[in-house]
């Protein structure tokens, strides 16, 4: 623990013998220099505890070189690494670490570091027949989705990808897998059929934006896209060189794109839209953000629940509402595809009386259409006592709940 690389393999060659009752191998390797010079390591004739023949979980954590190459625990069945060479993460290392470790079911991996994929050829997949749960951390966000292209788990139940950002950084221009990536993520991680999709966008405790996108298949397979920027220490945020308007706008329209682009949208039966904290939109960034709903919608099909939670309403219902300035700069008209079930709960709606009457407007429109709301249910504060008889017409059944509302909703999802 907290040792140099050097040292480490000393400590291996120095203990050749067998180890057959080794169960679990941690590696904390800092960098810098040691007291003895240094930290140079002369690559070793044989693998580092090659005779830890049954090992089942391997925990790296490395400040250097992560030196994968010179481990082999071909019965390893947990591996654990993080990593954040200042030299940069060479994925070769890596892929050839997993390709050699074939009995594995769980996989986590934090990489911190500039992304190498000097000598992996284009088409090089590792199969992984055995992971269940896959999980990758990373502050380089398009070769880090690469690797993940890289790795098929045809028995993965839940593979999560995290892209992690500091706030002094500027929001890159890929946050979520570009689409080449993405297809194959999606194909290799997906055994069936997309089911429902689950789009957060939140603030926490010690960061300034974090964004999921969840994609839960009818076998509960889940594929969870993750984008966080950190913050740097007090409320204010300072560094931050982006307003968080604009982030926020940047994120949302990144996340939406995403979603479009998934291979298999059109079996999509249950959409969660939530925003945690009530994260109102600025009225110069409205438009945005109704051009971005009108291309989601746009490319959906038929949907058994539409459930939209602590939303900003107004994008949603803005061709119903007569609010100044509103239709400005708007390229994409918002239609709601067909919705059997509407559900709204505790939404950021001001001015009320607008809002409820564009969901007035909004519900007759379907019906216009011939694709009315079979059930709409409203969780909302201060409803006018007079909602439901204006709504009734227009839909199937009407619920509505004249409190706040406090709870998270959702149908279960991650």
């Amino acid at each position: 623990m907290y040792n140099h690389w050097a040292n480490i393999q000393r400590f291996s060659e120095v203990n050749p013998g067998p180890f057959p009752l080794l169960r679990i191998l941690v590696i904390n390797a800092v960098g810098g220099i040691g007291l003895d010079g240094p930290d140079m390591m002369i690559p070793p004739s044989l693998p580092l505890f090659s005779n830890a023949v049954d090992l089942k979980e391997f925990r790296l954590h490395s400040e250097t070189s992560s030196f994968l190459s010179h481990f082999v625990f071909p019965n390893l069945t947990v591996f654990k690494l993080s990593a954040a060479p200042v030299e940069g993460f060479h994925t070769s290392e890596l892929l050839n670490f997993l390709e050699a470790s074939p009995m594995l079911r769980t996989v986590h991996m934090r990489i911190t570091a500039d992304i190498s994929f000097e000598g992996v050829p284009r088409e090089k997949l590792v199969v992984l027949p055995n992971v269940k749960t896959l999980s990758l951390v990373m502050s380089d966000g398009g070769p880090g989705y690469k690797i993940a292209a890289h790795i098929a788990c045809p028995s993965a139940k839940l593979t999560s990808l995290m892209h992690e950002k500091h706030a002094d950084d500027m929001i890159p221009d890929e946050i979520f897998p570009a689409p080449v990536s993405w297809n194959a993520i999606v194909g290799q991680c997906t055994t069936s059929p997309v089911e429902g999709v689950t789009l957060e966008i939140k603030v926490v405790p010690n960061c300034v934006i974090e964004c999921s996108l969840t994609f839960q298949s009818h076998d509960a397979t889940i594929l969870k896209l993750g984008f966080k920027v950190a913050a740097n220490g007090s409320i204010g945020w300072p560094g931050i060189r982006v307003s968080f308007s604009r982030m926020y706008c940047a994120v949302f329209s990144q996340a939406s794109r995403t979603i479009r682009d998934h291979p298999l949208l059109a079996n999509v039966k249950r959409l969660l839209i939530h925003y945690h904290n009530y994260l109102a939109i600025g009225s110069s960034k409205l438009h945005r953000i109704a051009n971005d709903i009108g291309r989601l919608f746009k490319s959906m099909g038929s949907l058994e629940e539409l459930y939209i939670h602590r939303a900003d309403l107004r994008p949603y219902l803005y061709p119903f509402l007569d609010l100044p300035g509103l239709h400005s700069g708007v390229e994409q008209l918002v239609v709601f595809p067909p919705i059997k079930e509407l559900i709204i709960s505790d939404p950021w709606c001001k001015p009320l009386d607008e809002c409820v009457a564009g969901l007035v407007g909004l519900a007759k429109s379907q019906h216009a259409l011939g694709v009315p709301f079979k059930n709409v249910t409203v969780h909302m504060e201060d409803l006018p006592a007079a909602m439901a008889e204006e709504l009734s017409p227009w839909v199937g059944t009407a619920h509505f709940y004249n409190e706040g509302y406090a709870g998270d909703g959702g149908w279960g999802l991650i």
